[in-house]
């Protein structure tokens, strides 16, 4: 497999359809077939990188900062934030860098896989995704199913929301919300540089964005949604996955018409981009030779 240098990346600003504008780039050949990066909770785009590193270079990669996170506007009241407003970016995204009649594939972590399945009933989803990834993301009970806060019954679901709609400093901030982030969402075998970034991606996320979304989060409920979603699907689970378990991957497996089994990767916690860039890029070109007729560039 060919290995991508990152060059300077084409930046847009996309208007959604309240007029929040999205900041996106795209990496790659423009007559490549597109792959289309939708990135988690409480980090960036920037997340993707060393899944855009590993992924061969023929192909066209896009990438957005989901509304609130890294260069994306954020909302100036909580009417801006739910899950209509995340299958809203989506959609706007494949719209203007989709073209009409040409396809792609559509990956989301994490929240960013809620975009995804959110998406599933929308017209534009349909005719421009050729086939889905879902990597440590869930559609329901996300609260009720975490085992992040190791406390019994109602404490550890307490401990769960507080720490999704807490607008308090993650990451670096201190030696204890350091530990606690990679507790909660990194496997024991992350290596210091894995911790550091993603310690550095959560704690750049602006505080009240993040507990805006986590509120959201809290009480998802896509199921009808995910149902709608027709195109091929594979699902990916870390086995050591505390924030979304990988019940959600066998969960969403079962109710995606056209899902794969669903897959767990050993070792592996919720970080899967930062955590096995290369198995969710094995995974993607997949989808683009099988979908996208994607040639596969020589090593």
């Amino acid at each position: 497999m060919a290995t991508r240098h990152l060059g300077r990346a084409r930046e847009l600003q996309i208007p959604s359809a309240d007029g929040t504008l999205l900041h996106v780039e795209i990496r790659g050949p423009e007559d490549g077939p597109t792959v289309v990066l939708s990135h988690c909770w409480a980090t960036s785009l920037a997340a993707w990188g060393p899944v855009v590193r590993a992924l061969d270079p023929s192909l066209r990669v896009v990438m957005y900062d989901q509304r609130g996170h890294g260069r994306s506007q954020a909302p100036l009241t909580r009417a801006g934030y739910g899950t209509e407003k995340l299958a809203d970016d989506l959609c706007a995204v494949l719209e203007a860098t989709v073209p009409e009649g040409d396809r792609a594939v559509v990956a989301g972590h994490s929240m960013g896989g809620m975009s995804v399945m959110a998406a599933g009933p929308r017209a534009v989803f349909a005719d421009r995704a050729a086939a889905v990834l879902l990597t440590n993301t869930g559609c329901t009970q996300l609260v009720k199913r975490s085992t992040a806060i190791p406390l019994p019954g109602p404490l550890g679901t307490l401990g769960s929301k507080l720490f999704l709609t807490a607008a308090l400093p993650l990451g670096p901030a201190n030696p204890l919300t350091a530990q606690l982030l990679r507790f909660i969402v990194l496997g024991g075998a992350a290596d210091p540089h894995t911790v550091r970034l993603c310690g550095r991606l959560v704690h750049d996320c602006p505080t009240v964005p993040r507990a805006r979304w986590g509120s959201v989060l809290s009480a998802l409920e896509l199921d009808d949604s995910a149902r709608r979603i027709t195109a091929p699907t594979v699902v990916v689970a870390g086995a050591q996955d505390k924030f979304t378990p990988p019940w959600h991957a066998h969960h969403m497996a079962g109710i995606i018409p056209n899902a794969e089994p669903a897959i767990e990767v050993p070792g592996v916690a919720h970080m899967g981009p930062l955590e096995c860039p290369e198995v969710l890029a094995g995974h993607l070109e997949r989808l683009a030779v099988d979908h996208l007729k994607a040639e596969p560039s020589e090593a």
